[in-house]
């Protein structure tokens, strides 16, 4: 008895482990302490920086504490204004969260392209920590991306799907610690090819979408978990 018992109480677990993967709602860590840091970061001002191109080991860890010279991605999966697209992108999410408490694109622009900078020994972090220094503000969110290739085709039929990859962290200017960080990978399939897809292929209009599209689906996901 004992051992249907035990037998029963796994095959829970297991039900709802893949129940939690296949609708997407498996609990985000937040790296923050719960109470202290999200009134901190409600109140304090915050800036987007202008996202990287590439990433570097497998690790978010390992992406914005390597130097910028050892980030890399493919060409070919790499749109020339990816970059800034995803920058706009995250702008605009931030806005409805922060307010007025958001620092303008325009200036953090300026702040970053005033800082001093060395690629072979500047990573994500400490540019951050730098631009935000140079603008006073408490927070900055930075991001990289690794892929952003087009579709090959048209809504109604794509020879190839629209592929995108992102990751985001906000970082505390004043220690350089990581409050809260995101990863968003995905290549769009269609229904036949991947069942469990069925929800993301009707947000983004059942139809096949641009990089910039997917790009926007994205971070309006990783916004969903977004606790500040």
């Amino acid at each position: 008895m004992k051992l249907l018992n035990r037998a029963f109480r796994v095959v829970v677990a297991l039900w709802i482990t893949v129940s939690l993967l296949v609708i997407g709602q498996w609990p985000h860590m937040v790296l923050a302490q719960p109470e202290t840091d999200l009134s901190k970061v409600r109140g304090g001002r915050i800036a987007v920086m202008r996202f990287m191109k590439g990433r570097f080991g497998s690790t978010p860890r390992e992406t914005i504490d390597s130097s910028i010279s050892q980030l890399y991605f493919n060409p070919e999966n790499m749109s020339p204004d990816s970059d800034g697209i995803l920058t706009g992108h995250v702008q605009e999410a931030l806005q409805k969260h922060h307010g007025e408490k958001l620092i303008p694109l325009a200036k953090t622009m300026e702040a970053y392209g005033g800082i001093s900078k060395d690629d072979t020994r500047d990573t994500l972090r400490t540019l951050a920590q730098k631009v935000g220094q140079a603008l006073g503000a408490n927070f900055i969110m930075a991001g990289n991306v690794w892929r952003f290739k087009e579709r090959v085709g048209s809504a109604v039929g794509a020879e190839i799907p629209a592929s995108v990859a992102f990751g985001l962290y906000l970082i505390d200017v004043s220690n350089g610690k990581v409050l809260w960080r995101e990863v968003f990978e995905k290549s769009q399939s269609s229904l036949s090819e991947n069942i469990l897809d069925a929800r993301a292929f009707f947000k983004k209009g059942a139809k096949w979408v641009t990089a910039n599209e997917l790009a926007l689906y994205g971070v309006r996901e990783v916004f969903l978990k977004y606790p500040f």
